[in-house]
């Protein structure tokens, strides 16, 4: 039996080839996302301490890779259609490798705000929404699932990251770190990505995984008790519905929750040396952070896995709901860094939380609008869930540099999470309601 016959739900004797974009996706983020983002918190002492320049300063320079995220958003989500998705995706880890050797060689804060565009250009929009998008097309059936697997490589990568960086920085430096790191984004994802990294299954004569399967979305109703959308929408009426911004504002929320506690997670467990003065925040050592940051991301490539599974299973609402909750409760645990438990309950419930920000915009998106447009409509609600990234990391370098603390910031995360879920709770209706009324 064929590739094709596969694709539709059939047992052939070889594996879907969109499984292969699944791997590439997952090394693409277990190696340049999980750095460039997430990984960047590991450097952010060092890097203050070394260039002799504030935290806010810094937070400042890494929210630029965020706002000009914005436009890589709105850019790949326009293009991803027409520019084969090899060439996007073999872009984007080759100049993430080149971006990580600039960072080897900065010297000075104004390198560093260039360093973090390109960062924010290329890395962010060329890797999670890229991966999003194109595995949304390969898969109808277990799309949750795929989407989520392809992004719960930047958990597996956290995981190894924590430990290795921090030993590698406190034998060779942080300079030899960053230039180590371009060297393994490039050597272990660069081949698959051009290899196999298709935009869509008809580049290559193959159909989407289930494809016509009676378990695959658009048969009828399924368990998880989504409508489905048996009509195009497309973005000339989702961009003009109240549902579409009411959503877009809670995305944007999850940002702001993201820009605040990814950054700064090393640096609240631990003390920074701000213009020779040094600020005790969680009084932990670097060893106890860099285990609490491998055990973050372990919980965060088990949540990515689970919660593609949960829109798959129980749908929309109860995704937004268990989510925000989750938000809510890590952001609590933040309040508490000089404790155990703390940081603990953080790096379990918040781990779980953040995940809304990265799995949840395209499953979203097709379960409310359907597949017309959605790569426009998908990088509309990731740019700008990227502008929340960015002033929640501006919001809370500038907190931090007021108070030498940044639980007034986690405490406004927690009202945060209470906000993003009743705007989601909202949109989702509202958004039926227009796919009924177009039916």
């Amino acid at each position: 039996m064929t590739q094709g016959s596969a694709a539709r739900g059939g047992k052939g004797t070889k594996p879907f080839f969109g499984w292969w974009l699944v791997a590439a996706g997952f090394l693409i983020m277990a190696t340049c996302y999980t750095i460039m983002v997430s990984g960047m918190s590991l450097f952010q002492p060092h890097i203050v301490a070394d260039l002799g320049i504030t935290v806010g300063t810094y937070n400042t320079a890494n929210s630029l890779s965020t706002l000009v995220s914005i436009v890589g958003a709105l850019v790949v989500g326009h293009v991803v259609d027409r520019v084969p998705g090899r060439i996007l995706g073999g872009l984007s880890v080759a100049i993430t490798a080149a971006a990580l050797v600039g960072f080897a060689c900065a010297g000075a804060a104004w390198q560093l705000f260039v360093l973090f565009a390109i960062d924010g250009l290329v890395v962010v929009a060329g890797t999670r929404l890229l991966i999003s998008i194109v595995v949304t097309n390969w898969f109808s059936a277990k799309q949750g699932f795929a989407v989520a697997l392809a992004l719960s490589g930047s958990g597996f990568g956290g995981a190894i990251l924590g430990p290795v960086v921090n030993g590698l920085i406190g034998a060779y430096g942080w300079r030899t770190a960053f230039l180590v790191l371009a060297a393994v984004c490039f050597i272990i994802s660069f081949p698959i990505t051009v290899a196999v990294f298709h935009s869509r299954p008809s580049d290559i004569g193959l159909e989407p995984y289930g494809s016509g399967a009676s378990g695959a979305p658009g048969a009828k109703k399924g368990a998880a008790g989504d409508a489905v959308v048996d009509v195009e929408v497309g973005w000339k009426r989702v961009r003009s519905h109240p549902s579409f911004w009411m959503l877009v504002a809670g995305f944007v929320v999850m940002g702001v929750l993201n820009g605040a506690a990814i950054p700064n997670s090393i640096t609240n467990l631990t003390s920074v040396t701000v213009e020779g003065q040094t600020v005790v925040t969680g009084g932990h050592t670097a060893e106890f952070a860099s285990m609490f940051y491998s055990y973050n991301m372990i919980v965060v490539l088990i949540s990515k896995i689970v919660t593609g599974s949960l829109y798959d299973r129980v749908g929309v609402r109860w995704g937004i709901i268990i989510g925000s909750l989750a938000c809510l409760i890590g952001s609590a645990g933040m309040c508490f860094p000089a404790t155990t438990v703390g940081p603990i309950v953080a790096a379990t419930f918040f781990g779980f939380g953040t995940c809304m920000g990265t799995v949840a915009p395209p499953l979203v998106a097709v379960r409310l609008y359907g597949t017309k447009d959605m790569g426009k409509i998908t990088g509309w609600i990731t740019s700008l869930e990227m502008l929340g990234y960015a002033l929640g990391t501006i919001m809370s370098g500038m907190v931090f540099d007021a108070f030498l603390s940044f639980i007034p910031m986690w405490a406004a995360s927690i009202a945060g999470a209470v906000i993003m879920l009743a705007l989601l709770l909202a949109a989702a209706p509202s958004a039926h309601r227009l796919v009924a009324s177009l039916r």
